[in-house]
């Protein structure tokens, strides 16, 4: 009788199954996961690049949107919870939609492309993260023209394989007037808390603080850390875990330099974060829930 587990066996034949069903839903979206040779970036001229990655979440900036497209397996890392990242991404504006591809050595392992105007032109960038599949995550930044999407800055890559960050927001964090990101970099590790700007060509450092995490691993949410807008506070705040989650963390980077407005220990491990009213925080934890005021 013929052999069909082929001298595999069973979680081999299990895994190997799963990667035919994740290749033939590729497949059927029409949507190509070859190696592609360089970044591109071009307008193409039917539907089927456009098509949005089942969990990609829609982002809008005034007539701009953006979205996750092109599933990939050829980074299998899955701190987002499965072996899928993405390729490219999608940006539509009027009637305009255009595509941007990365090379086969990088993926995009996010679930939203942020739209945000960094250099004051007027014009969103967008905004996601990139990670290499050597050389672990950076923040990516697009320029989006009328024609096309270019690269236009990237964060210093984490350096190692299999390293993640998660930016937290886009906002005037120093006071300076200028917009800047807020990432946390290894949130599952040591959760380094950074401030990002625009530079040449680069996103620079400006402020950072250890010790903090917004996500957890294998999650889909990412917003375990919030951007706060407190009244008689400017600039913005962040509110975000402590590393081992059993506290609450405000933090301020006002003119550059990042301190702890105030900590609210909450002994148990917060794994869920909303604002409501603009100054309270809800949080879920393994005990329950509890709602914390901000401005108290």
């Amino acid at each position: 009788m013929f052999d069909t587990s082929c001298g595999l066996s069973l979680i081999q034949r299990r895994w190997c199954l799963r990667r035919l069903i994740l290749c033939a839903a590729c497949l059927m979206a029409g949507i190509a996961i070859w190696a592609q040779p360089e970044e591109t970036a071009a307008q193409t001229h039917n539907g089927v690049p456009y098509s949005p990655l089942p969990d990609t979440e829609i982002s809008a900036s005034g007539p701009y949107k953006a979205w996750l497209i092109q599933p990939t397996t050829r980074y299998d890392h899955a701190v987002l919870g499965d072996g899928i990242e993405a390729g490219g991404f999608a940006v539509e504006h009027g009637r305009i939609r255009l595509a941007f591809t990365l090379p086969s050595d990088a993926v995009f392992e996010d679930r939203r492309v942020r739209l945000a105007d960094l250099d004051g032109d007027g014009v969103p960038e967008a905004i996601v993260v990139k990670a290499y599949l050597e050389r672990g995550a950076v923040i990516a930044v697009y320029r989006i023209l009328k024609d096309r999407i270019e690269p236009l800055a990237e964060s210093p890559a984490i350096g190692i394989r299999n390293r993640w960050l998660n930016p937290v927001g886009i906002a005037d964090f120093t006071g300076s007037g200028e917009p800047m990101i807020a990432a946390v970099v290894n949130p599952h590790l040591a959760g380094s808390l950074r401030l990002y700007r625009l530079g040449k060509g680069v996103l620079d450092e400006v402020a950072r603080i250890d010790g903090y995490t917004n996500h957890i691993l294998g999650s889909r949410d990412l917003d375990l850390g919030r951007v706060v807008r407190l009244a008689r506070r400017n600039p913005p705040l962040v509110v975000l875990p402590t590393r081992d989650r059993n506290a609450l963390a405000l933090v301020s980077f006002q003119d550059a330099n990042p301190r702890i407005v105030r900590q609210w220990p909450v002994n148990a491990r917060i794994d869920g974060l909303r604002i409501e009213g603009s100054s309270r925080a809800r949080l879920s934890t393994t005990s329950g829930g509890r709602l914390i005021d901000l401005v108290e």
